[in-house]
């Protein structure tokens, strides 16, 4: 029998949708049909590159398409809320870049919106570090109370410095647009990939957060980036009790690192969520004795950067095609944008902050 084809269109021609391109050309279900950008020079190169015949400058042209049945959204994050509602509107999936929104109130909107029309599938690409065995191996050993009660969860990532007021578009320095800076933009990540592998024990509760600015290496070490977070770090307290640390930074005096540490009473886990760095295997700790503390590297796939960055849509075409929820839903980012707006609140405030349902 042959293997059904999901339809796209591609809504936006930027960077990174032309990084996501070969997602409909590698034979895995997928096929672009038709792209959309207000700048038709980017389009057609795009469409190109992913092997649409259609091309229009007006996104709504696209959603009334009868040849497109899902859509890859590659725009800027405040556009996210109003073209998911109006894909799902028009009967078609979604597939939609990262940060999915920028309130947790616009993801409950989207959450309504979807369940009035419980056939298609919504998903954001923040599940893209999902696909590794590490991922998925970490996430059994939680399921099955292989470690114990997991009680501490520590998550650092230090990535290389950046320039980003110098190299990205404006939009990316505006908190109305895009969120925030390295909280919206690596945070969902993160966030993605801790509620993946911690499951139903990422029930995000209470968190106390702090931000702060870029600072590059420049010569007159003036920030490019003045009114978006460049680092942050927080302490967050789950329904049960778990407590994460959560820290993400550019280097800005020292070498990039990763540092993910699980920790249960019976278990420890240490494992990245970013093909980088010196240590990229899954790490077991356990006591063999009352004093022996025994550690094993586990025979599990760390995450590699192709297979990674198109992720998200082959998990959506597969989701489509089986009858089944993506890897990453709206109700897992409704917890990540209660998490993200507690975190600016807190740092706002100086005080922690708790999350309702």
């Amino acid at each position: 029998m042959a293997t059904p084809t999901i339809r796209y269109g591609i809504i936006g021609a930027g960077v990174i949708a032309n990084l996501m391109a070969r997602a409909f050309t590698e034979g895995r279900g997928a096929i672009a049909t038709a792209v959309a950008d207000v700048n038709p020079e980017a389009a057609r190169k795009l469409a190109a590159a992913a092997g649409a015949p259609r091309v229009y400058a007006d996104y709504r042209e696209l959603l009334a398409d009868p040849a497109v049945d899902a859509v890859y959204l590659a725009t800027p994050p405040f556009l996210h809320r109003p073209m998911t509602l109006d894909a799902l509107r028009a009967g078609k999936h979604v597939c939609c870049e990262k940060p999915f929104f920028l309130t947790q109130a616009e993801a409950r909107e989207v959450l309504a919106a979807q369940r009035a029309a419980p056939h298609l599938r919504v998903t954001c690409c923040s599940s893209r570090y999902h696909d590794s065995g590490t991922a998925r191996r970490a996430r059994a050993a939680v399921a099955t109370g292989e470690l114990g009660r997991l009680y501490r969860v520590h998550y650092e990532q230090v990535t290389p410095a950046a320039r980003p007021g110098a190299t990205l578009p404006p939009w990316r320095n505006d908190p109305a647009k895009n969120g925030g800076g390295i909280s919206f933009d690596w945070g969902p990540y993160d966030l993605d990939w801790l509620s993946f592998v911690l499951g139903d024990r990422f029930r995000p509760r209470v968190v106390f957060g702090t931000t702060g600015n870029y600072f590059p290496l420049t010569a007159e070490r003036v920030p490019p980036c003045l009114d978006v977070d460049g680092r942050l770090a927080a302490e967050v307290v789950c329904d049960d009790g778990l407590t994460l640390h959560w820290e993400r930074r550019a280097a800005e005096h020292g070498p990039a690192r990763h540092n993910i540490e699980l920790r249960g009473t019976q278990a420890g886990l240490d494992l990245c969520f970013l093909p980088m760095g010196e240590n990229q295997a899954l790490h077991r700790y356990a006591y063999a004795g009352a004093a022996d503390l025994a550690e094993e590297k586990l025979p599990d796939a760390p995450p590699a950067w192709d297979d990674t960055l198109v992720f998200p849509l082959r998990d959506l075409t597969a989701a489509i095609i089986e009858n089944r929820a993506p890897s990453s839903t709206i109700e897992h980012s409704v917890r990540i944008h209660g998490l993200l707006d507690a975190l600016l609140a807190s740092a706002r405030t100086q005080q922690a902050v708790r999350i309702t349902d």
